[in-house]
């Protein structure tokens, strides 16, 4: 369906779930409601923020709405789509601009995930808009009425940011969390913005942090030497491994498929007590390795 020519539509987001049971087609149905009202909270949340300057909170309501449609046949992924009753009225919402609306949301909400999985940068995140917004008439025009409010050739929008973003994603955790709800346990990731080019993949590791209320942080992915496995789940990935240059043993998660085969690198290290050299993302907890994600052997 081509929701960029639907009137009072402002924006779609897709939402793609991949990995584990997802990829037979099923998913938990208690996570997956979850899932879909915490996504639709989270899109309604960032999309007001977006296209009015503000953040919604305690009993603030909003004039956008946040619709579901039907999931594709024989998947669960699925469109959000959000209709306002301003369309005419206000020029943001013209067709031109929507494309330019799911970007600056996209752009938004990815730097939400990175914020909440212990990882951001807001300036970074404001270069990357002010960048855009050079070459894009369209999204000027959308920030002049809604992140600035003024057009000022986006001098305030830093500013703007800076203070508005915390609260932001403060709101965010509640729903973000929701969203996430199969992720390790009836899928490996979920993506939002899964057809569009800037789309926000956020896998286990993320969604433990973003779970977490302590300071934990996703690390980039990297090669370890796991000196040796003392239990596996090849039905989960769960894992206890013992990791060359860290002491003790430490939980883990192999999310590769050749776990599936037999004889496959991660049971021969089980069964022989060998060394396996893995590519994994560690995730840390109060500046400590906490869980290590394994994504090949």
């Amino acid at each position: 369906m081509k929701w960029d020519a639907m009137t009072g539509v402002a924006g779609h987001m897709d939402v793609k779930y991949d990995g584990g049971d997802a990829d037979r087609h099923l998913l938990d149905s208690a996570q997956y409601a979850r899932s879909v009202d915490g996504s639709g909270r989270l899109y309604r949340l960032v999309s007001h923020y977006c296209l009015h300057g503000e953040v919604l909170s305690g009993k603030k309501q909003s004039d956008l709405r946040c619709f579901s449609a039907p999931p594709r046949e024989g998947s669960f992924d699925s469109t959000l789509v959000i209709l306002t009753a301003l369309t005419h009225q206000y020029p943001a919402f013209n067709d031109v601009y929507k494309k330019a609306f799911d970007w600056l949301v996209a752009k938004v909400m990815g730097h939400i995930k990175e914020a909440l999985s212990g990882t951001s940068n807001v300036k970074e995140l404001v270069d990357v808009i002010k960048e855009q917004a050079k070459s894009s008439s369209e999204l000027n025009t959308l920030l002049a009425n809604g992140l600035i409010k003024a057009n000022d050739n986006l001098a305030s929008l830093h500013e703007k940011m800076m203070v508005s973003i915390p609260g932001l994603i403060e709101a965010a955790k509640s729903p973000m969390r929701a969203a996430l709800a199969p992720v390790g346990k009836s899928c490996n990731q979920i993506t939002q913005f899964s057809d569009s080019e800037h789309p926000v993949v956020i896998s286990e590791p993320e969604a433990l942090a973003i779970r977490s209320d302590g300071d934990v942080v996703v690390g980039d992915p990297g090669d370890y030497v796991v000196t040796r496995i003392y239990s596996l789940s090849v039905d989960s990935g769960v894992c206890r491994v013992e990791i060359e240059g860290y002491a003790g043993t430490y939980h883990g998660k192999i999310n590769d498929v050749a776990l599936t085969q037999p004889n496959n690198p991660y049971t021969r290290a089980l069964n022989r007590h060998d060394p396996l050299k893995v590519r994994a993302r560690p995730v840390f907890k109060d500046g400590e390795l906490h869980r290590l994600f394994i994504t090949e052997a």
